[in-house]
């Protein structure tokens, strides 16, 4: 495996070394006669956080977005009260914002 990360458990292998300002440092590794590395199954745990965001095609929160939606093409409709009559800045169910603005 070219490019490996971490090597598997037990894994035999060959490598030359180079003195570095950290010490040894392997520089070529292989596996036995040149052959590639097979390296680790083990993965590190992504540290990427998942954001759920709006799909403007089925307005649900999810991980998706419109160009991936797997539901098609969805007529447009209020993403609060999920009418067909109008968009969610016109809906009359929608709670109104109180504004934080106050003056002294």
């Amino acid at each position: 495996m070219s490019g490996f990360r971490s090597l598997g458990e037990e894994e035999p292998v060959e490598f030359e070394c180079k003195v570095s300002d950290k010490g040894l440092e392997a520089t070529v590794v292989t596996g036995p006669s040149g052959a590639d590395c097979r390296g680790s199954h083990r993965r590190p745990m992504s540290k990427k956080r998942f954001r759920k965001i709006r799909c403007y095609n089925c307005g649900e929160f999810a991980n998706h977005i419109a160009a991936k939606c797997t539901m098609g093409p969805q007529p447009k409709r209020c993403h609060y009260c999920k009418s067909e009559d109008h968009l969610i800045a016109e809906c009359s169910q929608r709670p109104e914002k109180v504004s934080t603005w106050f003056y002294r």
